[in-house]
């Protein structure tokens, strides 16, 4: 089963990794490599909050804004996408990342 990790962020935990530094990148660079190793790995990769845009409509008129704009403060800051047996793999995966310290981290099954 596929299973896409997303990690979600804000100011406030973006501060708190970059303090973290090397314990950060160390951590990811851990999980990504035993994931390769076994297999599990599909696609990992940190999203650039500078070149988001937002498309919707506006009164009937298609818009485009840039963004990362949601409803809340967070905003998906990157992702793994996993391939594993179950949904308790995905989540001893997620359980690893550094970010889970400072915010969310949600687990969705891929439908398709």
């Amino acid at each position: 089963m596929r299973y896409m990790i997303s990690i979600l962020t804000d100011d406030d935990a973006r501060r708190q990794w970059e303090a973290d530094g090397s314990v950060f990148h160390d951590a990811h660079r851990a999980v990504a490599l035993e994931l390769q190793e076994s297999g599990e790995l599909v696609d990992s990769n940190e999203l650039d909050q500078e070149d988001a845009t937002v498309i919707g409509t506006y009164r009937g008129q298609p818009i485009t804004t840039r963004g990362p704009f949601t409803e809340g403060a967070e905003i998906i800051g990157g992702y793994y996408i996993v391939d594993v047996v179950d949904r308790e793999r995905a989540v001893q995966i997620a359980q690893r990342l550094a970010e889970t310290r400072y915010s969310p981290v949600e687990i969705r099954r891929l439908m398709h």
